[in-house]
């Protein structure tokens, strides 16, 4: 399927959809399915303004917001289906599928937040040749933005350091992670987060590879890192704990699907 960013009034029947309700999608746990048949669903849908994400010769994938809690509602009683927290069915989908959801989410999120103009405050326009919204006060296009990330695991020999978020599941311990600043390479970043969030120094940062994160609009670039020297103080609040784990006797981690339970598994394997 290709790539589109497509905004109409109106759809093929025959196409797909994939609806999410206060950042939530609506996921029929039957077929374990999250895209749906349009003409299924389409007295539901309030915003006829639907983007369409992906195309092929045979069907399209569009992606909308339910936002009227009694229409959430009535979705939900059909055919086994619910509004998920995408978080909880991670270990469900495989890579595919998740990138599609990914970018529903992201266009959603970057649909709500350019409604109106940030120079005059007029509501924006959009062009289907640019895939981007627009003002006419000054015909600067806005296309969808990425933030980007680090996420890195920290090694000592057989030991691993993970911290935890008081959001996080009970029990749930990640790899350290955090937005890069304006100027900043990631190696940088990297260097600053570790030190904000635990204190301590990291050298020979390797690349590991990268992931689309749609908690809103991520982009996370995957490294490991060695352990240099000090020890874990929590400086900024961020985590509620951190803590070395031998490779052995680990807490609860993230599934494989996300980049944080890759860097762990990748580095279980190695060693």
């Amino acid at each position: 399927m290709d790539f589109i960013r497509e905004k109409h009034d109106s759809i093929e029947t025959e196409s797909q959809i994939i609806l999410f309700y206060k950042e939530k999608l609506f996921y029929n746990k039957l077929n374990k399915s999250f895209t749906h048949n349009y003409k299924d669903l389409d007295i539901f849908i309030e915003n006829r303004n639907l983007i369409g994400i992906y195309a092929n010769n045979e069907n399209s994938i569009y992606v909308s917001e339910i936002t009227d809690y009694e229409i959430a509602n009535q979705l939900k009683l059909l055919n086994d289906s619910d509004f998920i927290d995408l978080r909880y069915i991670l270990g469900l989908l495989d890579s595919n599928e998740f990138s599609v959801i990914s970018r529903g989410k992201k266009i959603l999120f970057w649909q709500s937040n350019n409604r109106f103009c940030g120079s005059c405050g007029q509501p924006t326009l959009y062009s289907n040749e640019e895939g981007a919204f627009f003002c006419n006060c000054n015909k600067q296009f806005i296309y969808p933005a990425i933030a980007p990330c680090i996420i890195t695991l920290i090694h000592r020999d057989n030991e691993i350091l993970l911290g935890r978020n008081s959001l996080f599941p009970e029990g749930m311990y990640s790899t350290l992670a955090g937005f890069i600043e304006a100027g900043e390479n990631c190696e940088e970043a990297l260097i600053r987060e570790v030190n904000e969030e635990v204190g301590i120094k990291v050298h020979n940062i390797r690349y590991f590879g990268s992931q689309s994160w749609p908690f809103p609009s991520q982009l996370m670039l995957g490294f490991i890192t060695e352990y240099q020297s000090g020890d874990i103080s929590l400086n900024d609040q961020e985590l509620e704990d951190a803590k070395w784990f031998d490779i052995n006797d680990l807490p609860n981690i993230p599934p494989i699907e996300s980049i944080s339970g890759q860097l762990i598994h990748s580095y279980i394997e190695d060693h």
